[in-house]
This record gives C-alpha cells, sequence and structure tokens, in this order.
C-alpha cells in the first residue's frame, strides 16, 4: 500500500524533478562522494564534509556520547576510526546536523534472506545518486532489491514501447552493483481502461504487455511482481476471483516473453480471509514462481497473517516484498521523528525481520531505503542525501548477523513478552548461529550459556556477555553452529505441502460488480455474470464447461489461438461459483467467485 499512482505522477512532473535535484544537491554537500551517506566501514577513517558557515562542531554518537568537536572552516571535520555505530555532527551554535554511520563489512550469501525496497528508478534521477544507493544496499548486505516500473509509461499506445529510459538505466546500474532487482507494476495504461488503478478487463492486453516485458528485460528484471496490492482501493480494490484471472494472465505473458523469467505473485497487501480463499478457489498456485505479501501490522498479529498467507501458497517460496513498523515524524517541515521515534524506529528493524522470517518468508524486503513519507510516518532508512538515520545502521547489522539466516526455532523464556529466535547463519563468513532477543515488558536478565559474542540493535559488540538483560532494544546473542546445546527450541510453523499443477493455456474469467470487502460479485435481479475464456496457447481448444451455481446456454466451446469467447452466466441461489473446462492435453481451467445480491452487499457496508 505503499508509493501510490498519485506519487507516481508527481514523481514525473518538471517542477518537481527540479526541486528534488536542487534539494539533492544542496544536501548531497554533507556528504563525501567515496562514502555515499557519509556511510563508512569499520576501520577506515571517518571523515564528515560540514557547512563552510559553521563557526564549530561537536560529534556524537546515538547516545548522546561526544566523539569530537572542533572550530574549523574546512569543508570536512576529521573523526578519526571509529567503531560501528551511528553519529551525528552538530553545529556548535546553531541546529546545523550531519549525520554518519560506521558499519561492519559483510559480504552477503547467495541466498540471503535480507532484502531492500528502494524504488531507485523513482526515487533517484542522476547515475551517480543510483551508484550511491546502491553502494549503500551492499554495504548493509543487501543481494536484493526491488524497483519500479510503469505500464503507462512503458507502452504509451498498444504494441509501442517507448525507447530505452530510466527504468532500465537504473536495473543496469543495480547489476553493475552486484545487486539483483525485482520489478513490480501497479498501474494500467488510459487506452486499455478508464480506471488506470484496476487491471484492463481484457486479459488479451495484460498478456500482450508481460510477453514483450519479459522479452524487453531479458537479463535485466531478476524477478517481477505482475501488480502492487490489487486487494486494496488505492491499487484498483479487486477481489480474488479478478487477482487470480489477471495473474494468470501476467504469468503466461511473461513465460511466454521469457520462459526463464521468474514470476512472483501478485503481492497482497492485507490478509483478509475472504480475498485469500476466493483466490486459492482458483486453483492459481502453478502460475506463481513465489508468493509475495506485504504487511504493516503489529508483531502479535504475524501468526494470523503468515498463517493464511502460507495456506494459499500452494507451496511456493514466500517472499515479503513490503514490511515495515513506521514511526511518527515529529518536524512539519522536515518529516524528522523526534530521537527517541529514531531509536524506536531501529529497534523495530531486527524485530520484523526476524518474525517475518521465523513465520517463513524467503526473503523479506524491508520499506524503504529512501526518505518517505505518507501522512505523519516516516518510513526512510535515510534522508534525502543518503544519509542515515539509525535505523539504517541497525538493517546493516541485520544483513550482517542474519545474513543468510534460517530459521530453526524458538525459545521459550518463561513470558510470551520475552522473544527470543534463534537462526542458522553465516556471519563473517562462518557458519553461526544468532539468536534475536528482546523484551516487550519489563527488562529481564538472560541466561544463557555459550554465547561467542553479543551485539545491540545497532550491531556495536556488547562486552559483558555474564550480565545481559533483555529490554526493547533487541540483542544479537552469535554462537557456534551447534546453537545452544541443552536449550529446547520450538521450530517454526511448518511449510505447507507443495501443490501439484500446471498452467493451462486457457484462461477463464468472470466479470462483474466487486465488492473487494467481501471478494464477492454483487449481483442485481437479473443476477447474471459475464465468463470470457481466452486462448493464449499454440493449438486450437476445444471442451465442455462445467458449473456450480450457475449455468450457461452454450457450455461447448471452441476456441482458436489468441482469441476469446464471451458467455453469460446465469446464477441461481449458491453463494459461490465454479466454472471448470477439461482440455485433456492441453490441461484444466478453472475460475470460481463468491456472490452476494446488493442487499447483501448493503448491509455488509453497513
Amino acid at each position: 500500500m505503499r508509493i501510490s499512482t498519485a506519487l507516481l505522477c508527481f514523481c514525473l512532473s518538471a517542477a518537481w524533478l527540479t526541486s528534488l535535484r536542487r534539494a539533492q544537491s544542496e544536501e548531497h554537500s554533507t556528504a563525501v562522494a567515496s562514502h555515499p551517506g557519509n556511510v563508512h566501514v569499520a576501520g577506515e577513517t571517518v571523515r564528515v564534509p560540514i557547512p563552510a558557515t559553521w563557526a564549530g562542531w561537536r560529534a556524537i554518537d546515538v547516545d548522546g556520547k561526544e566523539v569530537g568537536h572542533g572550530s574549523t572552516s574546512e569543508e570536512s571535520v576529521d573523526l578519526g576510526k571509529l567503531p560501528v555505530g551511528y553519529f551525528e555532527v552538530l553545529e556548535s551554535s546553531g541546529p546545523g546536523i550531519v549525520t554518519a554511520a560506521v558499519v561492519a563489512p559483510v559480504t552477503p550469501v547467495a541466498d540471503t534472506p535480507i532484502a531492500l525496497d528502494t524504488a531507485i528508478a523513482w526515487f533517484y534521477a542522476e547515475p551517480q545518486q543510483i551508484r550511491e544507493a546502491c553502494t549503500l544496499c551492499r554495504l548493509a548486505g543487501v543481494e536484493w532489491v526491488r524497483d519500479r516500473l510503469s505500464w503507462p509509461e512503458l507502452q504509451p499506445a498498444r504494441g509501442a514501447w517507448t525507447d530505452e529510459g530510466r527504468y532500465e538505466r537504473a536495473m543496469r546500474i543495480e547489476h553493475e552493483a552486484g545487486l539483483k532487482v525485482l520489478q513490480v507494476n501497479h498501474a494500467s495504461p488510459a487506452w486499455a481502461t478508464d480506471a488506470q488503478s484496476r487491471f484492463p478487463e481484457d486479459l488479451q492486453l495484460v498478456y500482450e504487455f508481460y510477453r514483450g516485458l519479459a522479452a524487453r528485460w531479458k537479463g535485466l528484471a531478476d524477478a517481477i511482481e505482475p501488480w502492487n496490492e490489487p486487494d486494496i482501493e488505492l491499487f484498483g480494490g479487486h477481489t480474488g476471483c479478478e487477482i487470480a484471472a489477471f495473474q494468470k494472465a501476467a504469468y503466461l505473458g511473461l513465460k511466454a516473453g521469457n520462459p526463464q523469467q521468474p514470476v512472483c505473485g501478485t503481492v497482497f497487501a492485507i490478509d483478509r480471509a475472504e480475498t485469500l480463499e476466493e483466490f486459492g478457489a482458483n486453483e492459481v498456485f502453478p502460475y506463481f514462481d513465489r508468493y509475495d505479501l506485504h504487511h504493516y501490522i503489529a508483531l502479535p498479529q504475524y501468526s494470523r497473517a503468515y498463517g493464511r498467507h502460507r495456506d494459499g501458497s500452494g507451496g511456493r517460496p514466500l517472499w515479503t516484498t513490503e514490511f515495515n513498523l513506521p514511526v511518527n515524524w515529529a518536524n512539519e517541515a522536515t518529516k524528522e521523528p523526534s530521537p527517541e521515534e529514531l531509536r524506536v524506529q531501529g529497534f523495530r528493524v531486527a524485530k520484523v525481520f526476524t518474525q517475518a522470517l521465523y513465520e517463513g518468508s524467503e526473503k523479506a524486503f524491508y520499506f524503504i531505503l529512501g526518505d518517505y513519507v505518507e501522512r505523519n510516518l516516516q518510513y526512510g532508512l535515510v534522508h534525502h542525501d543518503l544519509t542515515p538515520r539509525p535505523a539504517y545502521v541497525a538493517f546493516a547489522a541485520v544483513g550482517r548477523l542474519l545474513n543468510g539466516a534460517k530459521p530453526l526455532g524458538r525459545i521459550d523464556l518463561g513470558d510470551d513478552l520475552l522473544k527470543a529466535y534463534l537462526f542458522r547463519t553465516v556471519v563473517d563468513g562462518e557458519e553461526r548461529c544468532t539468536l534475536v532477543a528482546w523484551s516487550e515488558t519489563k527488562p529481564a536478565a538472560l541466561k544463557l550459556g555459550s554465547i561467542d559474542k553479543a551485539y545491540d540493535y545497532l550491531g556495536r559488540e556488547v562486552a559483558e556477555i555474564a550480565k545481559l538483560q533483555l529490554t526493547r532494544s533487541p540483542l544479537f546473542l552469535v554462537t557456534s553452529a551447534q546453537g545452544f546445546p541443552g536449550v529446547t527450541v520450538v521450530p517454526p510453523p511448518s511449510k505447507p505441502a507443495w501443490r501439484k499443477g500446471s498452467p493451462c493455456p486457457v484462461v477463464l474469467q468472470i466479470s462483474g460488480a466487486g465488492d473487494v470487502k467481501q471478494s464477492a460479485f454483487q449481483l442485481d435481479a437479473q443476477r447474471e455474470l459475464r465468463l470470457t475464456a481466452y486462448n493464449f496457447g499454440d493449438a486450437t481448444a476445444k471442451g465442455v464447461l462445467k458449473f456450480q451455481g450457475c449455468t450457461c446456454s452454450s457450455p461447448e466451446i471452441t476456441i482458436e489461438p489468441g482469441r476469446k469467447i464471451e458467455s453469460v452466466l446465469k446464477i441461481n441461489d449458491a453463494k459461490n461459483i465454479r466454472a471448470e473446462l477439461d482440455l485433456n492435453e492441453i490441461g484444466r481451467a478453472v475460475a470460481a467467485a463468491r456472490v452476494v445480491t446488493n442487499h447483501d452487499s448493503s448491509a455488509a457496508a453497513r
């Protein structure tokens, strides 16, 4: 539910781009080009540029401890070699502040689950800005990033594609930096539909676009999500049945354009049970390589949400491609959170990753790298000029200490508000186990043997291991690959069984007036819906439609390749309907939907 069509239009305006470049140019004077965002690696001398107008300065760490001071008109200050952490250089006689960070070196393993939503193609206009953003991703232990695309921008008319532009440029730079790219779309072009926040009604247009996109971006897009959050009003407000038909058409198009193209599921914003159940009834699982989800919910709700998504995944890997627990900003002008809220933002990074991975997410993309605000909420790890917030350093700690994390389970500490989750990891190049632990209640002593090293939420090493206390600030406890012998570990939720199935080139689509909150089609007095059968294959499809809860005057159909056939469904008094077409060796097509009367829909709205 983040980065809306409105923001896309805003980003495309010349005035906004001009003002952004000016602001970034001014702010960028506070970051050394060789160290984007003033982010250094441990062992390097930390030099931080400051405005020439400052008469003096003092530097502090995240706890307010002074690490340097001076009176200078030089362009940068030398803080020497600082430990891992977050730092601020403050103007001694004014409100100026420049932030910096030191992170530990990390080389992410090939399958690390720690990933980051960056929207680089939209946030950063210049190639150098893109390179610097990519550098921050790599320094934080990231292998995969999530970017954005715009169907209206790429295909201004049916069959007409623009020349290479900002999307291709961004992906090439991301690849040069060693990053893999997940792409996502969330809007339809005006020529394809009257409502650009919704899917085109004609799935032939969907198939054609994604076929062309996969061919165009072969070797560039490492994975593609066909649509962002279609289950909420902001991105169309579609029912589970509508999402299923769209996903099937998009998948077939992407695989036709590039058979090796990894295809993610059209990503869900929320875990509305009605939507997920209707989506699953359409037997969509053969039409995605990964099942994608988002959440911005409180930690106690993770179990419910992931349980529902696991049930609908068909055993495919779960990718969480947006998630966060954002904090409020405190300053109307800067949209910057208070120091306390910045600290809370940092605490939450490890917590949301820990519980998402424990619940079964195999790739988790934190939202978001850049400075991004919705309403009174700040999401970004860094500022406009890429200088860090404490949360960036916390994210880098996760990238290092949960590198390659595989959940082993949780440790029961005798209180549900004391949290401890164990992972198999690769820390500093060695196979290890990492326990992430914290308290959601009063501080509590932690008594565990075999702890080799302990780190706080920023990845700073904790010296007194024997006196560890659990607080709301999470700890990373690193031990050998054998874990904690003698300690009972409760296994994580089981992975769902793999559901067998093959995609069918014929797609059935039920259409009508959808009610997104009930995930159902509203019926009027005629009690009719439309059924469209599309043949995206290369052979003629012949078969007889079978129905549950509805009838059709012409159940026998013959569809030539690239064609479609429309029929009228007459709905009886059922609450659920289903159409099925058995095409023998070609496959089996299914469409299923929930239905409500207008009276039912009005009552539900009340």
